[in-house]
């Protein structure tokens, strides 16, 4: 009786689809290369975006069963020998980041793109913030295990960021349309523990969303890796940064 009861729920959850499906492999995130160095103030105008991929924030796959992201956005690389740089292209109807302060947990005041970088076999990784109003973050952790937020946050960096908004910041009265956010990470940091950078490394990155709406049911989390479940630290789940050939454009 007991091994025809096991042998039921087995076939049960093979038809259901439970744990039968292998986790989606990570992304391929190409980071285009650029002889002009990107000027992070939230507008697309440098030619490099033009020529780097945009790759879609999707909903984890517990969030709105996985099917796609009520307020779409896209995420785009770029890099040279000093920064690696995001570009952020964000729908949202109500526009948000209540914080004024940098190296600040933004995603607990409002809108904000985080970005998680990985040299992959390593302990240690960052998480970056940008938020609609400028503000910007940089978290170091030693490791998974080592998550002590209260001590992670690096004030003293290099780190830039910029965004625009297209309506209304901070009113949740009217609609708006959305905002674009632009990050310059150097590079002086990433390779600060021995990590080397670009073709020669081996980096694993994701860009994530929280989006705060007065129109949504629940904030909506994104992010650039399917991830399946709501969790920004699954760092098996981050794309791989992939380098092309650097072209120099005269």
């Amino acid at each position: 009786m007991k091994l025809r009861l096991y042998s039921f729920i087995v076939l049960l959850a093979a038809a259901a689809g439970c744990g039968g499906v292998p986790p989606s492999a990570p992304p391929r995130l190409a980071a285009a290369w650029t002889a002009e160095p990107v000027t992070p103030d939230g507008v697309a105008a440098e030619e490099v975006w033009s020529r780097a991929q945009p790759y879609p924030l999707l909903p984890p796959r517990d969030r709105n069963g996985g099917t796609g992201c009520r307020q779409p956005g896209t995420v785009r690389f770029a890099y040279d020998d000093r920064f690696l740089y995001v570009l952020a292209e964000l729908d949202d109807d109500d526009v948000v980041q209540e914080e004024e302060r940098d190296n600040r947990h933004l995603y607990e005041t409002g809108d904000v793109l985080e970005l998680f970088l990985w040299p992959e076999g390593k302990a240690h990784y960052w998480e970056i913030y940008a938020a609609p109003n400028g503000r910007r973050s940089m978290l170091f952790f030693p490791g998974a295990g080592r998550k002590i937020f209260l001590t992670a946050m690096q004030e003293h960096t290099r780190l830039r960021a910029g965004a625009r908004v297209d309506g209304t910041l901070n009113d949740w009265s009217d609609r708006d349309r959305g905002w674009t956010a632009e990050i310059a990470i150097p590079l002086e940091e990433l390779t600060r523990y021995g990590d080397p950078f670009g073709a020669s490394g081996n980096w694993r990155a994701m860009a994530a969303r929280y989006n705060y709406s007065v129109t949504l049911p629940e904030i909506e989390y994104s992010a650039t890796s399917p991830l399946p479940k709501t969790d920004f630290h699954l760092r098996e789940a981050y794309g791989k940064l992939v380098f092309p050939e650097r072209i120099e454009h005269k």
